[in-house]
């Protein structure tokens, strides 16, 4: 019995300093990561007030989209030094690899290697890891938006099967109504997806229990309120009609172009979860498993299909619009290999021996990245000194050095936010309004140098 008692003590201390490393490991990349972009353009001298918060939102949601409760999440960081989102969006990222576990595991405490797992297809597989967990913009509207939402289906399907004390049911139903508003009101297609896989665990709930709990119908209503919230956004139509002005096709053509770009992006972004999925599937229905086993893969992926193909309904989005149907099939991934049972010998090898070389292949990638985000971080704080100094002289039209092209890395937006040579380049008219500059004139950094 102790030998049993210290294995789990051993496994508990391990899962642990797994959750601490992993921390570090994102915190530091959020460090050696700049603000950039639209990040750039936002103006503290505007904000008085915590009101002024709400009254510049609401001037956003009626001018150009309904992401209120991101937004304002946003807004907050940026009136904050940018340490504290440093540490507060690591943070988050943790959460989410918890909230996958929680969903993933069926209910094994402290499995190591699937927490591994779990990040190690975090960090390769996420779509643009770059905007959607690292850049303060991309993340507050991506990363922070998926993990309100699969925190409260991690809240919704444990009160699903919940049977409360006299009196504590109408507590859970508050709450999960007002969570449930939370992640409605997040990005349109991801959340779509979360009410798709709330009503599918509650179908098959009733089919199985015949009956719906009233904390589980708030929990839904609370999401479709803040997804009807989200959608009716006035300033939903200005943006969508701008962003059709970019399409080169109309009628049932734009929505063909749509089709094959959605269908490249999911090439693109999930087949290798797919491919693992389909793979998994093929040998647990020979294994004679039970469908109602495969339940979680098969909600997760219909879920991140759905939100990924009713992206047709609107003019092209930006590639970072996948992230929330890629987590969804991570998780569907995830579940799968979590059932593959030790006495299959040669996949459970596979799948342990394959986290373990993973992960040190990660290692050196990890380490190879950081330097060059290091890089990249030490030329931006160099040329924010140079021009710092320069205005202070009364100088307003400079001659600036782009990043060297050797430092790029998957892991930073930064190059595609640079200053350009083209002279019109938006990135180069915000360097004016930010610093208050006439002109600048951008030139590769070796000829800056000389």
């Amino acid at each position: 019995m102790k030998r049993v008692y210290f294995g789990d003590r051993a496994r508990k201390a391990v899962f642990f300093a797994l959750v601490a490393i992993s921390f570090a490991a994102i915190w530091i990349y959020n460090c050696l990561t700049p603000l950039m972009s639209d990040d750039l353009l936002f103006r503290p001298s505007d904000y008085h007030s915590v009101l002024d918060i709400f009254r510049l939102e609401y001037e956003q949601y009626m001018t150009w989209n309904g992401r209120s409760v991101l937004q304002i999440i946003l807004k907050i960081f940026s009136l904050m030094p940018k340490w504290v989102f440093n540490l507060c969006n690591s943070l988050c990222f943790v959460i989410l690899s918890l909230l996958i576990y929680a969903n993933v595991s069926g209910g094994k405490k402290y499995d190591g290697f699937l927490y591994v797992l779990i990040h190690l297809l975090l960090w390769n597989f996420s779509v643009e890891f770059d905007q959607t967990v690292l850049w303060m913009g991309g993340a507050c509207n991506y990363l922070w938006g998926i993990v309100i939402l699969l925190g409260f289906l991690t809240c919704f399907r444990y009160f699903l099967e919940w049977e409360p004390k006299p009196g504590r049911g109408s507590w859970i139903s508050v709450f999960l109504f007002f969570f449930g508003v939370l992640a409605g009101w997040g990005n349109e297609n991801t959340s779509g997806g979360g009410i798709l896989i709330a009503l599918l665990y509650t179908f098959f709930f009733y089919m199985e229990r015949k009956k719906i709990h009233p904390w589980t119908a708030a929990g839904i209503a609370g999401m479709a309120v803040g997804f009807l919230f989200l959608l009716l956004a006035p300033g939903n139509k200005a943006r969508g009609e701008l962003m059709l002005l970019d399409e080169s096709y109309s009628g049932i053509m734009a929505y063909v172009s749509r089709g094959l770009k959605i269908n490249k992006a999911v090439n693109r972004y999930m087949m290798v979860y797919i491919a693992v999925i389909c793979l998994l599937c093929a040998y647990f229905f020979y294994k004679r498993k039970k469908l109602a086993e495969l339940k979680d893969t098969f909600i997760f992926s219909l879920a991140g299909l759905a939100t990924s193909y009713v992206l047709i309904l609107t003019p092209e989005p930006m590639p970072r619009a996948y992230f929330g149907a890629n987590i969804f099939f991570a998780v569907a991934c995830i579940r799968l290999i979590c059932m593959i049972p030790r006495e299959e010998v040669l996949l459970y090898s596979l799948k342990t021996g394959g986290i373990a070389a993973a992960a040190i292949w990660m290692f050196f990638s990890y380490t190879e990245n950081g330097a060059n985000l290091a890089r990249i971080m030490r030329e931006v704080n160099e040329r924010e000194a140079y021009i710092l100094e320069q205005t202070g002289m009364g100088n307003t039209d400079l001659t600036l050095p782009m990043l060297r092209p050797e430092f790029q890395t998957e892991y930073s937006f930064m190059y595609e936010n640079d200053i350009s040579e083209e002279k019109s380049f938006w990135i180069n008219e915000v360097f004016c309004l930010k610093y208050g500059l006439d002109r600048i004139e951008a030139i590769p950094r070796e000829e800056w140098d000389d």
